[in-house]
């Protein structure tokens, strides 16, 4: 779907429309830190950052990772033996299902939910199950839901909070719960906190590690895309239960080569020196200045959308008579707007679009006010 989107932006583009808000994509608009970015020059620039890296990712980097969630979460990991480096979360999430799947294996999906783990189950062989995420539950997966045959089978469980695309964190006492299930069926826990630094209002995302039994059923994975603006970089890591990284890492090493040392300098630069400015607090505000515009606007035509407490994003109903992608058609050929189509994260994602907010202030003003035109129009709502 997103290909199908981007080949019509393209198109549009090229034909000389030039006004198009992109709300499609979650690539974070503002630059990479300049002392990021100038570690990874000098780095670079030394021949002996030239060669093969460590399949595990640097000493260096993973006790700088360690520091990390010691300062930020107050958890102890072992650098040597609890943290992987990996060429983004997204390789991890994506490989965990390669390490532990199997033909007959039930791998449970949240519908809607990042790609990455529907692909990785299904390319494993294994047997997707997905857990519808709704409003009524509070987009919280119903674990009491399975059967027996089913707890059995799964091997796997994914959890992302704060959670794309709804933008909801998950109450403690629901992590307490996912992982004694997790426990109980002895079912990996892969835990995705992409968003552990893009919050709002002070809520604070907790890490699984921070939980009682967290890291013994399973594994967190961290990323510096979103935090630090380094969507390109390709930078992340798997932190967590001893033997699931020794699992990943064997398949990790059967993939690819490592990653180029300089980007991982580039990542001690934003663990070591970048969380000690005010960077992450300043690019939240940024962020909670965009969510309040689009919250209050769709507030003005009286639409229902959640009012996210975390990430870049918003999970907003389409209205009555149209699908997720015809809505999101009908936004960028009359309204010059680009959102995703709910159903690009699962089926339940039916009747939903998703908006990024990483897109400059004045390109959110203009976006939301064309999706809020386009809703009054199709829906027949009154302003307020």
């Amino acid at each position: 779907m997103f290909s199908i989107l981007d080949e019509k932006v393209y198109k549009y583009r090229e034909m000389g429309r030039t006004d198009i808000v992109d709300f499609g994509k979650a690539d974070p608009d503002h630059p990479t830190p300049d002392s990021i970015v100038k570690r990874l020059q000098e780095t670079a620039a030394d021949p002996e950052n030239h060669h093969y890296p460590a399949f595990r990712g640097s000493l260096f980097l993973r006790q700088h990772i360690a520091k990390y969630y010691k300062e930020r979460f107050g958890v102890d990991v072992n650098p040597e033996t609890e943290v992987l480096a990996l060429l983004g979360s997204k390789e991890g999430l994506f490989h965990i299902s390669l390490a532990y799947l199997q033909r007959g294996d039930i791998g449970l999906v949240p519908d809607p939910s990042f790609p990455a783990y529907n692909d990785g189950v299904f390319f494993a062989g294994g047997d997707i199950l997905r857990m519808p995420l709704t409003k009524q539950n509070g987009y919280l997966p119903d674990l009491d839901a399975l059967t027996a045959e089913q707890r059995k089978r799964a091997k796997i469980l994914f959890l992302n909070y704060p959670n794309n695309p709804t933008g909801v964190l998950a109450p403690p006492a629901y992590m307490k719960k996912a992982i004694q299930f997790c426990t109980d069926n002895e079912i990996l826990l892969c835990y995705d906190h992409a968003y552990a630094e893009t919050y709002f209002d002070g809520n604070k995302p907790k890490s699984l590690l921070e939980f009682e039994g967290g890291k013994a059923a399973g594994v967190e994975f961290f990323t510096f895309s979103k935090s630090f603006n380094m969507a390109g970089w390709r930078l992340g890591a798997a932190v967590g239960n001893e033997e699931v990284i020794n699992s990943l890492l064997v398949v990790q090493s059967h993939i690819n080569s490592g990653i180029f040392a300089p980007i991982q300098f580039a990542g001690v630069e934003a663990l070591e020196h970048v969380t000690h400015t005010d960077f992450l607090d300043q690019q939240r505000a940024e962020y909670q200045r965009r969510r309040d515009y689009a919250v209050k606007k769709f507030q003005e035509i009286g639409w229902d959308v959640h009012k996210p407490e975390a990430t870049v994003y918003l999970w907003v109903p389409v209205p009555k008579g149209s699908t997720s992608m015809d809505f999101a058609n009908l936004l960028l050929d009359d309204y010059s707007v680009v959102v995703a189509p709910g159903t690009a994260f699962g089926e339940t994602g039916e009747g939903y679009v998703r908006i990024s907010l990483t897109t400059e202030y004045v390109n959110v003003e203009k976006g939301i006010d064309r999706i809020c035109a386009a809703i009054v129009k199709l829906a027949g709502v009154t302003t307020h």
